[in-house]
């Protein structure tokens, strides 16, 4: 099981969150950007290049999820190589 931290969180409005999650597990490290639309909508980016892909329309985030007891279960059990 993974061991999460969230690093930064960033409040764009009443609504939109940019958080900023270190996840490790025994061996390695990962760190991802989560937009948190409305507690709603969840989308994971595991790159810079692909949270700022998002922002310019050109994707939709590396995961996205529904809600945040999805999003937890990812974060925790997420296989980080």
């Amino acid at each position: 099981m993974n061991q999460i931290d969230q690093t930064n969180c960033e409040y764009l409005t009443a609504n939109k969150t940019i958080e900023t999650i270190q996840i490790s597990s025994d061996e390695y490290e990962l760190v991802v950007r989560v937009f948190n639309y409305k507690g709603v909508s969840f989308r994971v980016f595991n790159s810079v290049l692909s949270f700022e892909g998002f922002w310019k329309g050109l994707n939709d985030g590396d995961y996205h999820f529904n809600s945040e007891k999805e999003l937890d279960h990812w974060l925790r059990t997420f296989t980080i190589n």
